[in-house]
């Protein structure tokens, strides 16, 4: 039996950002019609690879790669590449309709009448027929499983060889995730889908094969039911048992990434020898934190647009962002507002603490951490704040993060959590600028993340 051409392939492919090695070495062939799942630990480069494929680093002056890649049978380049599902700001400002016809109407152009025949006859195909009475709606008006499963339609609707997802079924309910696993599952028949997901039953449930990424390389690849049934390399087995895996990547400069060979990939490993199987046993595991009680968004909570004016939720009726109250309004009336989303407890960063009288008579507390106008807080007073916040979260609180004007401060704290959870520093900074543009504004505040997230790292092995 002929084996079939991959639709993506790389020959030492590399990631860098000025002098910082992100990926080396990387030999990937992902299979057509096959759903691929990318694993790893927090900060391996799971995200960073599917951006770089996507072409969405390329007009960063710090970015490099190197090596070779082929996509459908041709160089990746240009506009010849895989799509990425996002949720793009403008688009869940659109219609449904819009939302699932933009890229269609780019190469099959119809009329309203046919696009919404077309949009009907699409979503009955891929089941979610449910969306067939939303579609005059604008798409921010659902809820988060149809918002997803909407972008995710959305770039199908391209018909791309390869369609990536980054996390799709984050902080969604079991029944919810499963709806979108399903969805994978069907498109996985016309194209291939590369998934990220740190979700072990997740992968399982919908994955053919498994990437195993750590230490900026793969590690391991193989059909998924024998990756989590008998892993072959010591990393697998280590990320099998715990949900992560301790790999150090190399020191390297970018030139010696680039001259180095590429590691070989291998459907199986000898074993390894009594000195490496002792290296190994003695490495410490620090679990993923997005597996250790992950804080996931609140099944019922009030819409930001009830709160304060600059009040927006990172992870909606858990944590938000807000500027200090009494700097629009009046500070009863911001924190009324406050109190109406289900705030009760404040995380303030303005140089002086905020008014306690106010808080008592508002039924609020809140936790102070002065920080200069413009500046971060330190990696150690992130990682500090960030337990203290976790705390707070898992004992039943719900949080709202501000300091002055609620940007950049405020914008640094939440990036700053999401790194906490298992986001990569330029995600979390990507993430939180699509809830509010102005977040995190100084290159000060921009380096404390990727400190704080080099830290983790370290911590990690």
């Amino acid at each position: 039996m002929q084996t079939p051409t991959p639709v993506l392939e790389t020959d030492n492919w590399g990631v860098a950002y000025g002098d910082k090695v992100i990926l080396s070495g990387l030999q990937l062939q992902i299979a057509p019609c096959a759903v691929t799942a990318l694993m790893g630990p927090v900060g391996g480069g799971k995200s960073t690879a599917l951006r770089s494929l996507a072409g969405l680093n390329d007009e960063n002056p710090r970015f490099v790669q190197w090596g070779q890649l082929r996509y459908a049978g041709q160089p990746l380049a240009g506009t010849h590449r895989p799509q990425l599902v996002r949720q793009h700001v403008r688009l869940m400002q659109s219609s449904v309709l819009d939302s699932l016809t933009e890229l269609l109407q780019h190469s099959h152009p119809r009329s309203g009448l046919d696009r919404r025949a077309w949009c009907e006859a699409y979503l009955e195909r891929m089941g979610f027929a449910d969306i067939q009475p939303l579609l005059a709606r604008t798409t921010i008006e659902l809820s988060a499983m149809h918002q997803r499963a909407i972008a995710i339609l959305r770039e199908a609707a391209a018909e791309p060889a390869l369609l990536m997802c980054d996390e799709p079924t984050a902080d969604l309910q079991d029944y919810d995730s499963y709806l979108l696993l399903e969805l994978l599952k069907r498109i996985s028949q016309e194209r291939a889908v590369l998934l990220v997901t740190h979700n072990q039953r997740h992968a399982q449930r919908v994955a053919d094969h498994v990437l195993l990424l750590a230490g900026g390389a793969v590690q391991e690849t193989s059909r998924a039911e024998r990756f989590f049934s008998a892993p072959y390399s010591p990393a697998g087995q280590q990320f099998v048992r715990s949900g992560s895996c301790a790999v150090v990547a190399p020191q390297r400069t970018v030139q010696e990434a680039m001259q180095a060979e590429p590691a070989p990939v291998t459907v199986a490993a000898p074993a390894p020898t009594a000195a490496q199987a002792a290296r190994q046993s003695q490495r410490a595991v620090l679990p993923d934190l997005v597996l250790a009680n992950p804080v996931l968004a609140a099944e019922h909570f009030v819409p930001g647009a009830r709160g304060p004016r600059g009040f927006a939720w990172l992870v909606p009726g858990k944590l938000a962002g807000t500027p200090l109250p009494g700097v629009v309004n009046d500070t009863d009336v911001d924190m009324q507002a406050l109190k109406r989303c289900g705030i009760t407890v404040l995380v303030s960063l303005t140089e002086n603490d905020i008014d306690q009288a106010a808080l008592a008579r508002n039924g609020l507390r809140n936790v102070h951490l002065p920080v200069h106008d413009r500046e971060p807080p330190s990696v150690s007073q992130l990682q500090m704040l960030m337990l203290k916040m976790k705390r707070l979260l898992l004992a039943g609180d719900v949080l709202a993060v501000h300091c002055l004007a609620g940007l950049g401060r405020t914008g640094t704290v939440l990036a700053a959590w999401l790194v906490f959870e298992g986001v990569t520093a330029e995600e979390a900074l990507r993430r939180v600028r699509e809830i509010e543009p102005q977040y995190v504004q100084s290159e000060q505040q921009e380096r404390a993340l990727l400190a704080y997230e080099e830290m983790l790292l370290e911590k990690m092995g």
